[in-house]
């Protein structure tokens, strides 16, 4: 099944990487994912286009997105598939918007068939890939293609200043395990090299984000506790246009 297919029979709030079943694990676990939101608040931190106007791509309710970095723009206009999205957004992050006046729209689009238009639309807004890429690989079942559309991306968004934090690999994870501190590099670090730095074995799912940023670009991998027995190594950077 196709990208387009998935979307056409599964309606936003069954789908797997958002709706009713992730925002109930949400939920459940968001005390468990606060030490990964402060990691991700302090990388966000240091991101400073020179936009105050953001496009903000598949952010669901903005469960892992701290309020303090929306507050940084004036305009934001978010993405997303999931009908159940903008409500729960609004009920995490509305009321900060709200007071400090910054406009928030909200659209449904495919983002890998519509990014063009998205842009064109926004010609002024940076870019944020919310904790999307990484899924790509849940609604498109032909693997080579998913991969394919992901290498593609840098090219697609040439000239712009974005930024991503994705999935990169994943696996089951005891809760009694110790999660390992964040880890900087200066370029692109492969999976198998990062796990061997941070002494972690087993068998891991590759999402297929390993070329979503330029090679040269620097990164941050963190590791985010999702539910009791699983966990995602998460890889985020930020791309310049003289970095493609």
């Amino acid at each position: 099944m196709s990208y387009d297919a998935f979307h056409q029979t599964y309606p936003g709030w069954l789908s797997p990487g958002g709706g009713l079943v992730w925002h109930a694990r949400a939920f459940r676990w968001r005390n468990r994912w606060k030490p990964f939101i402060g990691q991700l608040e302090q990388w966000l931190s240091g991101w400073q286009p020179p936009s105050t106007n953001l496009l903000l791509l598949g952010p669901s309710a903005g469960w892992c997105l701290p309020t303090s970095f929306l507050l940084g723009f004036k305009n934001i206009h978010a993405v997303d598939f999931d009908p159940l999205a903008p409500l729960i957004f609004q009920a995490l992050h509305g009321r900060a918007l709200r007071q400090a006046k910054v406009r928030l729209t909200w659209q449904s689009a495919n983002i890998f068939v519509d990014l063009e238009k998205l842009l064109q639309a926004h010609p002024t807004h940076v870019v944020l890939f919310a904790n999307l890429l990484g899924q790509h690989r849940l609604y498109c079942t032909d693997l080579y293609q998913a991969e394919a559309q992901l290498v593609q991306l840098s090219a697609r968004l040439k000239g712009r200043h974005w930024a991503s934090f994705h999935d990169l690999v994943s696996r089951q994870w005891p809760h009694a395990w110790h999660l390992p501190q964040p880890l900087r590099a200066g370029q692109m670090c492969q999976a198998q090299q990062l796990l061997k730095k941070w002494q972690l074995g087993g068998v891991w799912l590759d999402h297929l984000t390993s070329a979503v940023l330029p090679n040269k670009v620097a990164r941050q991998y963190l590791v985010w506790p999702i539910n009791a027995g699983r966990a995602h190594v998460i890889e985020a950077g930020w791309v310049s246009p003289e970095d493609i």
